[in-house]
């Protein structure tokens, strides 16, 4: 608790409960983890490759694998404080885990930093998609599509810039909402991340130099792939970042999504269409008893404004880098945690609106009957129907006449 009040991030502070899941995938521990984990499949698939001692790596490295913990990731901690390079610490750490002098030389062979790294963001963000952001916008296209059918016979007025506009049920303009997210929900499970094993400048240099009759390309496409990953073989020290920018655009695409739902149910509450369902001791203003406030739908609104915000930085930001290779991008991917935790945060707060609200189909239907001058589209046509060259501008006149 009281590392909660001493936060400077609401994300790790006033929202951990909400979003705590999200260090399985985004933690500095979970980025170690992950890195150990490609380290070790990486020897393991050199060893089979060099004819090395497979069993007797197997054995060390599994155990290594499986048991990882804090008292691990402290000692690359102070690996790191004392050499200065993360990576570089991961690689040491599994030296002195290993403890085998004929192993030690395979570690890391040939590779640079971000081979390990490319490989261990992708695969986290990939587990990520599947077990957390995916289930929480199914959740969400659910509760809509339940609130459309349960509201489908409820009649309303439309409004288009504003101003009243011809008839539609409350279910109808909800499931738009519901079909638009299904949409960007189908196309992020789709989603293929892009991966690199190629060495410091992406061509397979330190390899070919050691090893010549080995065809390097075949074999760590081979890796990519087993690793889950779609393999890139034309390359930088970096990989490609274009499959990170589609997604990420597609995530701050439904974000837009559903703020576009979150302002539409505000301003319905404000009409009265809507009804918000309050707890018996819960307040919604420190001076005015009778208020009821759609907090979780502002709070969604501002959460998915913040994860906007970092989503176009990270989705324009990371296809530049200089060269070979800058690591300007390296703080940058740290805080892929944070756009999706205030993703994730938003979603949860406008599925819990959802829960929350009670359709007033009598509210409704009055301001629709308080509108007559609305159903003149009708009129118009109806006329046309029956042969009136003229019927939108008498219809209009009519209308304009009884205001």
């Amino acid at each position: 608790m009281e590392h909660d009040l001493v936060s400077i991030s609401p994300i790790n502070g006033r929202y951990r409960r909400e979003v705590q899941e999200l260090s399985d995938y985004f933690s500095e521990f979970a980025l170690m983890r992950e890195r150990v984990f490609v380290e070790i499949e990486y020897l393991i698939f050199l060893s089979k490759l060099l004819n090395l001692d497979l069993k007797a790596i197997k054995k060390k490295t599994i155990k290594i694998r499986k048991e990882f913990d804090f008292n691990d990731a402290k000692r690359i901690k102070e690996l790191e404080e004392k050499i200065k390079h993360d990576v570089k610490a991961i690689e040491i750490f599994l030296k002195e885990k290993i403890d085998d002098k004929k192993v030690s030389p395979y570690i890391h062979f040939g590779l640079t930093s971000e081979d390990i790294n490319n490989l261990a963001y992708a695969r986290l963000l990939k587990r990520f998609t599947k077990k957390l952001l995916l289930p929480v916008i199914s959740v969400l296209i659910l509760e809509l599509c339940s609130l459309a059918k349960k509201s489908s016979q409820c009649v309303m007025l439309s409004r288009t810039h504003g101003q009243p506009a011809s008839p539609t049920t409350f279910g109808k303009e909800i499931a738009v909402f519901a079909q638009r997210l299904m949409d960007r929900f189908e196309k992020l499970k789709k989603v293929r991340f892009a991966g690199k094993l190629n060495g410091a400048v992406g061509n397979y240099n330190a390899f070919v130099a050691a090893f010549p009759e080995i065809d390097w390309i075949k074999e760590t496409k081979q890796f990519v792939r087993k690793m889950g990953l779609e393999p890139i073989v034309a390359t930088t020290q970096i990989v490609p970042h274009e499959s990170y920018s589609d997604f990420f655009y597609l995530i701050s695409s439904i974000n837009n999504i559903v703020l576009s739902l979150n302002q539409d149910l505000w301003l319905y509450l404000s009409y009265g269409y809507l009804e918000l369902q309050t707890e018996e001791e819960e307040v919604g203003s420190s001076t005015m008893p009778h208020k009821r406030n759609p907090k979780d739908l502002e709070n969604s609104e501002g959460n998915l404004e913040i994860a906007n915000s970092l989503l176009k930085l990270l989705i324009f930001r990371l296809q530049r880098n200089r060269m070979q290779r800058d690591l300007s991008d390296s703080t940058i991917k740290r805080n892929y945690g944070v756009a999706l935790a205030h993703s994730i945060l938003g979603y949860k707060r406008t599925i819990s609106a959802i829960k929350r609200i009670r359709i007033n189909s009598e509210k409704m239907l009055q301001d629709l009957l308080n509108h007559p001058e609305v159903f003149s589209e009708a009129l118009q046509v109806l006329l046309r129907k029956e042969g009136s060259e003229n019927a939108y501008f008498q219809v209009m006149k009519f209308v304009k006449n009884k205001n």
